[in-house]
Order: structure tokens, then C-alpha cells, then sequence
């Protein structure tokens, strides 16, 4: 079963991007370096320095394609500039200085955080960053002629029998230079453009068309809002309410299949009156049985308050937090990949957002 059209409209995504909707299969990383290089082929001894570029490493990588845009337009800053005549999405986060306040260790100073963007197309994602060292030993750059934040290894360079210069060695590991090259010198020692040498070290994960009746292609949680003092909340894989089908049939992002999944409502909202030891930060959980009827009751009160009996949360509206909901769902057994998704949902404002 699916409708990626319903997934799509919980995830706050643009029709378009349905033709994205699959399993992310793999991940292929390119690295390059600058390599700090010791020529003693002639006298007097030089030191120089060459870029570098490792073979493309691909290794298994699972995640939802749509899961990832959304969660990259809605938490991660990016802005969706549109799709081209190829089907080609283009998310970008702009680069931009912030200022850093108390404890930051960097508290009083303006830091940049680097330009980013992704491209989305049917073959997968791609994403591509300024390659810059924005801070050095506790201090901001004015990135007027940045540090370039790329690895070094050490190379010697020696004459060779036929007399001719020859690379004798070159360190396994990452070195610490003797000095560190900057935009312009770097720009120089490349011989490519900026934009071309971010797309040559871009990080790149490959979709497969996973078959939504065989494979879990995308999650995803919305709250419906019943009168005015009760919520649902309602778990959608594929796009369809979980609780009408059999998922556990459905092959996960790692090429796996579920037996469950934990379903919660958190609070957020300061004290309570019930103290839950949890590691969300929250002011209560409320378990949902994944195969009961998720309606509760919300009711604002003078204690933060869970009853169980009459399946009503109690919050209270006169402190300073803003009183969310969080409906969340994580898979079980988790198996080291932890797949969940959640929506927030303000009692005050009745505003959702993903979570």
C-alpha cells in the first residue's frame, strides 16, 4: 500500500519531489588532501604543496530520500530554490556569520557557518559545503581570504637513479603542517574553480526505486486536531495509517524488516507533576499502544498532569514554555539505526511543525 501524495503533504514537501520517493542505499565519499611535500631532489631543499584526491569510497548507507529533504528544509536551514527541466532539485543553505553568546567559548564573536546545498534527482542526493575553517585556536576568521579545511599528509620528493625527481614517500596518515593554505593560494595551487572543486569532493547517497508494497519507502506522523479539547496522532509508512496494514512485512532502509514500534506522546512544557526519568528532556510521556485508538484529551489546568482513566493531559498555559505535544514513533528493534519520526504540535498556538 502506498500514497505518496499523503506523504508528501505530512512532510510539508512540493508535489515534484514524489519522483524522489524510494530507499537510499549507499554512500559514496570523496576526499581530497594537500600534501605538504619535501622535494630534496635538488639543493637548495624546497617545500611545497599539491592537492590530491583519494579513489571514491561507497559504502551500504540506508535512509528515506523523502525523510531527508524534509528534515533538511525543516530543521537544517536549506531553502528549496525550485526543480529543473532534468527533474534536479536544488536545496540551499546560505553561508551567514552568527554571533556566538555566553558559555560558547566563542562568546562575543561573529562565526561563520559555511554554504551548503543539495541536489536531489531520481539517480539520489548530493551535497555539496564550502571547504573553510571558519574559527582557528579559539578565534573567528573575517573569512576575507579563509583557511581551507581539507587534510594534510606529508610527501618527500628524491632524485632517482635515472636522475629525475621521483615521490619516495608518503605519510598513511594525516599530518600537521608547517603552515596551512588559504583561499587564494589554494585557488591557485588547484587550477579549478571553487564550485568545481566542491563538486568534485561532493558527498553523493544513491536511491533505489524500492517497490512501496515490498519496502518501506518513506515515514511520517501528523496530529489531527478533534473539536477543541481532544488529539490524535496517526503513524503513516508509505504514506498510509499503520494501523491498517501489515508493515512488518515491509524491507527498512538496511534491508531488514520491523516487529513493532514504540508510540508516545512527550510534553513539553516544564515541571510536571509526574517526574518521568527519560532521556527526551520531556515533562511527561504518555505511551500509545500501536494498536489502540490514539485520541487523548487536552484540557489546560493549574500542574502538568497526565490521567491515565480518563486519557486526558493536563497543561498549564501560565508558564513561560510554549506547551507542545510531540507525537513520536521509533522502530523496533532498533538493530543500530534507530529509524523515528515525530510532529509537534502547539496547545497554545495549534501550530504543527515537524519534529
Amino acid at each position: 500500500m502506498s500514497n505518496v501524495q499523503k506523504a508528501l503533504e505530512i512532510l510539508d514537501l512540493p508535489e515534484e519531489f514524489a519522483q524522489y520517493d524510494g530507499q537510499i542505499k549507499t554512500r559514496t565519499q570523496r576526499q581530497a588532501w594537500i600534501y605538504e611535500v619535501t622535494d630534496i631532489s635538488s639543493s637548495p631543499t624546497r617545500v611545497y604543496y599539491t592537492i590530491g584526491y583519494d579513489n571514491d569510497k561507497t559504502d551500504a548507507f540506508g535512509m528515506y530520500p523523502l525523510n531527508y529533504l524534509a528534515n533538511s528544509i525543516h530543521h537544517m536551514g536549506f531553502v528549496y530554490e525550485g526543480t529543473d527541466e532534468q527533474g534536479v532539485a536544488t536545496l540551499t543553505k546560505p553561508g551567514k556569520f552568527v554571533k556566538h553568546e555566553a558559555p560558547s567559548g566563542l562568546a562575543g564573536q561573529n562565526v561563520y557557518y559555511v554554504w551548503t546545498q543539495i541536489k536531489a534527482s531520481e539517480q539520489g542526493v548530493d551535497y555539496m559545503f564550502e571547504p573553510y575553517e571558519t574559527t582557528w585556536q579559539g578565534v573567528a576568521d573575517d573569512m576575507k581570504d579563509p583557511m581551507i579545511r581539507i587534510g594534510y599528509k606529508a610527501r618527500l620528493v628524491k632524485k632517482g637513479a635515472d636522475g629525475k625527481p621521483y615521490v619516495a614517500w608518503t605519510s598513511k596518515y594525516a599530518i600537521n603542517p608547517k603552515r596551512r593554505i588559504r583561499r587564494a593560494e589554494f585557488l591557485q595551487m588547484i587550477g579549478i574553480t571553487l564550485e568545481e572543486f566542491m563538486h568534485k569532493t561532493r558527498w553523493s547517497w544513491s536511491r533505489v526505486a524500492t517497490n512501496p508494497e515490498t519496502h518501506i519507502n518513506n515515514i511520517s506522523m501528523d496530529i489531527e486536531q478533534i473539536g477543541n479539547d481532544q488529539i490524535k496522532s496517526v503513524f503513516y509508512i508509505n504514506g498510509v495509517d499503520a494501523q491498517t496494514f501489515n508493515y512488518k512485512t515491509l524491507i527498512n532502509s538496511f534491508d531488514k524488516t520491523y516487529d513493532g514500534y514504540m508510540w508516545m506522546y512527550r510534553l513539553n512544557n516544564g515541571p510536571g507533576a509526574i517526574t518521568t526519568d527519560n532521556v527526551y528532556g520531556s515533562t511527561l510521556n504518555i505511551a500509545i499502544n500501536p494498536q489502540a485508538d490514539s485520541t487523548i484529551k487536552v484540557a489546560s489546568g493549574a500542574v502538568n498532569t497526565w490521567d491515565n482513566n480518563t486519557k486526558t493531559l493536563t497543561y498549564n498555559p501560565d508558564l513561560t514554555y510554549d506547551a507542545q505535544v510531540i507525537a513520536y514513533a521509533e522502530f523496533l528493534p532498533a538493530q543500530g539505526k534507530n529509524e523515528n519520526v515525530g510532529r509537534t504540535y502547539s496547545l497554545e498556538t495549534h501550530e504543527e511543525t515537524l519534529f
